[in-house]
């Protein structure tokens, strides 16, 4: 009976999805190339290249400085479902801010070499809930971020094709807060009995992936190859941190002691990339570029969590799929200083819709961007605003339940991106 018990606690504890998928993907790390859906990989005009394409700083000049932020203001809305007593009842989530930064520099030592750095946040977001979600025993606050550092070079191995490659040195924190709904004296007390909090903390150990890419261009066509190694990153301290209500302490921090503070580990995958595009300049004002990027989320099979206490130990079935992006990018040079751009992006989704949950509500995506950049002697700014639609996706099928948090979820999110850059020649 004991052995049951405990099954049903942790099943209900860690039933939820991890914090990964298409929605925590971001590619947003400079102000000019996120103007144009981040259709650059055919391009190198700034240092953002260090991310876009490595093989793109054998084109560059001198020296040069580019960095930035993007604002991203998420919004997310749940409806549930029938036949639960909240059936048609909305919540949104929480308003929040995130701030990923691209930082980039880069030095042309040679006439054919060139070097850079950049830091970086590809995969980092999150998600928070009100207290009156029926959700939060699922997850009540979510977020992730990761930091990329990526050491590149390139090497120019003739006027019109360049190489380029490097490392990536990847860290990530992540954090999972929710309230704790378990099974005492099942069935009978099914769906459960609130009795506390639990609040996951953790900061992985370094992990080093590498990139390799190529960039060919003459006057009027571009074109590029980018590929970025997946990369596993591995928490070894991991806190769980547990708040039992007075009246539940002695059955479950007493007697079993089931839901006490301690050590966890796991391991979180970060997918490959691999991104190709072809640049066209229509007319000596206008250029356009296509660009394709191939997600290797299928590595992401399953989540391990194991705790100090093994009767918490527990396996969450992922089953992502590899997973697509259409990019399409444009900008338009007004005169010598100013550039107007814009751009289109259809997002597919890793995530099937059994691991559909409040932690990640994620579905196939339509984004639109627009912007422009200003640049006067050694400086340029770009800037500009993107609008993620992510549509509506229920976890419902034909009136049979998928997942394990059952619902509809709508969500959108604007993203407000601005760089600023610097280049000595």
């Amino acid at each position: 009976m004991q052995q049951k018990f405990i099954a049903i606690v942790v099943s209900l504890l860690f039933s939820a999805s991890s914090l990964l998928g298409g929605g925590f993907a971001l590619y947003e790390f400079g102000g000019r190339a996120s103007a144009m859906a981040g259709a650059t990989v055919a391009q190198a005009v700034d240092a953002s290249t260090i991310f876009y394409n490595p093989a793109g700083l054998a084109f560059l000049k001198g020296t040069q400085f580019y960095g930035g932020t993007t604002l991203i203001f998420p919004k997310a809305r749940y409806v549930g479902p029938e036949p639960y007593p909240w059936a048609g009842n909305v919540y949104d989530a929480v308003s929040q801010v995130f701030t990923p930064i691209g930082i980039y520099i880069s030095h042309k030592f040679t006439e054919r070499l060139g070097v850079g750095i950049g830091v970086t946040n590809p995969f980092g977001l999150g998600l928070k809930w009100t207290d009156d979600f029926p959700g939060k025993y699922f997850s009540k606050n979510s977020e992730i971020r990761s930091f990329y550092i990526s050491p590149v070079v390139a090497y120019q191995i003739s006027p019109y094709i360049s190489l380029g490659g490097g490392l990536d040195i990847v860290t990530s924190h992540v954090i999972l807060d929710r309230y704790l709904l378990v099974s005492i004296d099942p069935p009978n007390s099914d769906p459960g009995v609130e009795v506390g909090t639990v609040f996951m903390e953790g900061t992985s150990k370094l992990a080093v992936g590498f990139t390799a890419s190529l960039m060919a261009r003459s006057e009027r066509v571009g074109f590029g190859l980018s590929y970025r190694h997946r990369v596993i990153n591995k928490f070894e301290d991991a806190t769980a941190d547990f708040t039992i209500y007075d009246q539940y302490q002695s059955l479950f921090v007493d007697n079993l002691q089931l839901f006490v503070d301690q050590k966890g580990s796991t391991e979180i995958p970060f997918p490959g990339i691999i991104t190709v595009g072809m640049y066209f300049k229509v007319t000596p004002k206008l250029g356009v570029e296509f660009d394709y990027n191939y997600y290797t989320w299928s590595i992401f099979k399953e989540l391990m969590l194991d705790f100090e206490n093994y009767r918490l130990d527990t396996k969450i079935e992922e089953n992502y799929r590899d997973s697509y992006t259409l990019r399409f990018g444009a900008h338009y040079e007004l005169n010598d200083n100013l550039s107007l751009r814009a751009g289109y992006i259809r997002d597919k989704t890793p995530q099937p819709t059994s691991s559909v949950s409040p932690m990640l509500p994620d579905n196939n995506r339509n984004n639109f961007s627009f912007g422009f950049g200003y640049k006067t002697g050694k400086f340029m700014v770009d800037a500009g605003y993107m609008f993620v639609n992510f549509g509506t996706r229920s976890t419902i099928k034909n009136g049979i339940p998928i997942a394990k948090f059952n619902g509809s979820y709508a969500s959108n999110a604007s993203l407000v991106f601005f760089s600023f850059g610097y280049s000595i020649r």
